[in-house]
């Protein structure tokens, strides 16, 4: 029996479908919520029956795909395309939240968290969790109506409530007892709420020499071809790869046919020939046009428009027609146009018009992908019998390929998003020809050209990420190396920054800039550095040397503005809500973390996907 068995009688709630699909949904971040036979036999994990292993927890694949087709329905009920990158998208994001939900239930069980009915009642009654809070049932104006939820609760149905009591027990309770657990770690001091008024209220009035990269001779930071192999060597262990494979292929795009644009082009003739005959252009404009602004309500409407706001092509049909015309159909890299003009006129010497139109898009045909398709087969056949080369000379086609291709990756180069293509590169064998595989926008069939073994990146492949990144350290010691040199010739010759920036026209200058420091200022920006020197700085002060993002400044403080208690108290208690939700996250994230660094987890999304 329920909780609340006596209370069961007349209520009828539908809550389980919103219980389960806020279960699967649920993260803790308000913490309210064909295998290798011999890795079998070695003792490694089923790919067949487990997709994930987290500590001494196996997620099946079934699982898992509801948390993915779960994410993909809420994108397609939010009104997106699905499409590969979306199905990637929802595969990520379900193994992010399942991996979160995992750990943290584990958490929960290791330290022996647990909830009693007493605690079921009182948080529902006084803590009911969102999915019961965004429930339209509870709801008044589209906000929640405590009163009209304490009567649900006090008169139910049947057993409604069961599914959720049993969520309370053993979830939402023990979750929201770890998030208070994790809350007696965060301390929010009267200094940090002083410091975060301070940073949005008061205005510090500076001076600044910002000495960044600009500034610097570009000899002086760029690698020399010995600075780079030194650092190869030193680092060549970061640079490290597993298993890569190399692709060829041959592809068709999902293009419209020529015969595509003809018939939409006799289709826009006809619609012409039918608004010049005397039908009603704003009907016409509902029934064909495919103007998503057009939504099949406004008749093509576009309203008052001048030149040079619409494509070139609509913009010359249609200021070279005269009012009551209606244009013959015109191309453009929208589809087809036809316009009516209903009126014009001249403000302030600029041409207006006021137009509608009808808008039939160039669209691909089922023919027309079907021919493609067939074409693709036959370049398969061959292909199978005679071999890929042979094929694709026969064939006339043009070749790409996908070089050190990783069993992580999702896109083949030049076709997107083709996961397809990434699992046919790791189960063939060199030499293997691929199915026709297909994704929004191509047909491709792969050929393997080579399996690689794991390995260290050769030189050439990581030289421009060393090159960038021997620029940024030689670019900040060279500012900060200027930054010092001047910081020493202000100080030695009593100097002030305003004298200088004046005396020297390449200098970054800032003088006499007053703003608040979460606003940043000019040239440097908002940088947690400056703003920690500034915080501790006293009116008169030179400081510096301070790292920003693009070099080193120095600043003279020359105004604080006055600190104005009575504001202060009034912003006390939300400025330190914000800061405690603040630390709340970054600390929830680090913890997280540290779970999954001393995690054991095994991922075998790669047999699946």
């Amino acid at each position: 029996m329920g909780l609340m068995t006596s209370m069961r009688n007349r209520m009828h709630i539908v809550l389980w479908a919103l219980l389960a699909m806020f279960i699967l949904s649920m993260t803790i971040g308000g913490l309210v919520g064909g295998a290798n036979v011999i890795d079998i036999i070695a003792g490694k994990v089923d790919p067949r029956t487990t997709i994930a292993r987290i500590n001494d927890q196996d997620i099946s694949p079934d699982y898992f795909n509801q948390l993915v087709n779960q994410q993909i329905e809420q994108a397609r009920a939010s009104g997106q395309k699905i499409n590969d990158s979306q199905i990637q998208r929802a595969r990520t994001t379900a193994w992010d939240n399942m991996l979160q939900d995992v750990l943290v239930s584990q958490e929960v069980n290791r330290l022996n968290i647990t909830a009693s009915d007493d605690e079921v009642i009182f948080h529902l009654e006084n803590n009911p969790p969102p999915f019961l809070q965004q429930n339209p049932s509870f709801q008044t104006n589209g906000a929640f109506d405590r009163d009209k939820y304490l009567s649900a609760i006090a008169n139910p149905q049947g057993d409604e409530w069961l599914p959720i009591e049993s969520f309370m027990k053993t979830t939402f309770i023990p979750n929201f007892k770890l998030q208070k657990i994790l809350d007696e770690s965060i301390i929010v001091t009267k200094r940090d709420v002083k410091n975060e008024f301070i940073k949005r209220n008061i205005n510090y009035t500076i001076s600044g020499i910002h000495i960044t990269s600009a500034k610097i001779p570009s000899e002086e930071t760029n690698p020399t071809d010995e600075d780079l192999q030194a650092e190869y060597e030193k680092t060549k262990n970061d640079f490290t790869h597993d298993e890569l494979r190399s692709l060829t292929y041959v592809s068709w795009k999902k293009e419209p046919s020529k015969n595509d644009s003809i018939s939409v082009e006799k289709l826009a003739t006809a619609i012409y020939e039918r608004a010049i005959d005397g039908e009603d252009f704003a009907t016409l404009a509902n029934e064909y046009s495919a103007d998503p602004g057009n939504q099949g309500t406004k008749g093509g409407d576009l309203g008052w428009f001048g030149r040079d706001q619409m494509v070139k092509e609509f913009d010359v049909a249609a200021f070279s027609a005269k009012k009551g015309d209606i244009t013959k159909p015109i191309k453009s890299n929208f589809g087809y146009h036809i316009i009516s003009i209903r009126d014009k006129k001249t403000e302030n010497g600029n041409e207006q018009v006021l137009a509608s139109h009808i808008l039939l898009k160039i669209e691909i045909t089922p023919t027309t992908l079907s021919n493609m398709k067939r074409e693709a087969t036959l370049f398969s056949y061959d292909a199978q019998d005679n071999g890929f080369s042979q094929a694709v000379t026969d064939h006339g086609l043009a070749t790409a390929n996908h070089e050190k291709l990783n069993n992580d990756s999702f896109s083949i180069r030049g076709l997107g998003g083709l996961r397809a293509g990434v699992r046919f590169a790791f189960d063939a064998k060199v030499g293997n020809i691929s199915e026709i595989m297909e994704n929004d926008q191509f047909f491709a069939i792969f050929n393997l050209d080579e399996i690689i073994q794991p390995g260290i990146k050769s030189f050439e492949e990581v030289e421009s990420q060393l090159k960038g990144s021997l620029k940024k350290k030689k670019v900040m010691a060279a500012t900060l190396d200027k930054a010092n040199k001047l910081l020493i010739n202000i100080s030695s010759n009593n100097l002030k920054l305003n004298d200088i920036i004046n005396d020297d026209d390449d200098l970054i200058g800032i003088q006499d800039e007053s703003k608040t420091l979460i606003q940043g200022f000019t040239s440097i920006g908002r940088s947690n550095f400056v703003t920690g020197s500034l915080l501790a700085a006293l009116p008169g002060e030179i400081i510096g040397p301070i790292e920003t993002g693009q070099g080193h400044a120095i600043l003279e403080l020359k105004e604080v503005s006055t600190l104005d208690s009575t504001e202060f108290e009034v912003q006390r208690e939300s400025l330190r809500s914000n800061i405690f939700a603040r630390k709340q996250n970054q600390y929830f994230k680090s913890w997280l973390e540290n779970l999954k660094e001393n995690a054991e987890i095994v991922d075998n999304r790669n047999f699946y996907f």
